[in-house]
């Protein structure tokens, strides 16, 4: 009987030691989990933004293109000189049609 009830405890101890200590190894598991995952989502988060900022550039450069191909200056040049047109008068309008 002393035999058993000297085992039972130590069996007692030894359950409540893992139980204590597989615990403790889950709590310090979900802490480390978290700090990885926010890592990687933190980085994640940065390579989003450096293709944002590129887009933004480009989106950028692509108006500054856009505006200089839209201007008056450069379509009348181009009109006059490449395609030897001349600008017209109000005095050749004769009627306009729709």
């Amino acid at each position: 009987m002393i035999v058993r009830n000297s085992s039972l405890r130590i069996m007692k101890r030894t359950l409540k030691l893992v139980l204590f200590f597989g615990i403790i190894f889950t709590v310090i598991f979900c802490i480390t989990w978290q700090n990885i995952h926010m890592y990687l989502v933190k980085k994640r988060m940065e390579e989003i933004m450096m293709k944002r900022n590129a887009l933004e550039k480009t989106i950028y450069l692509l108006n500054m293109e856009l505006s200089y191909l839209k201007s008056r200056e450069r379509i009348t040049r181009i009109a006059t000189e490449e395609l030897k047109m001349e600008p017209i008068n109000y005095r050749d309008i004769r009627y306009i049609l729709y």
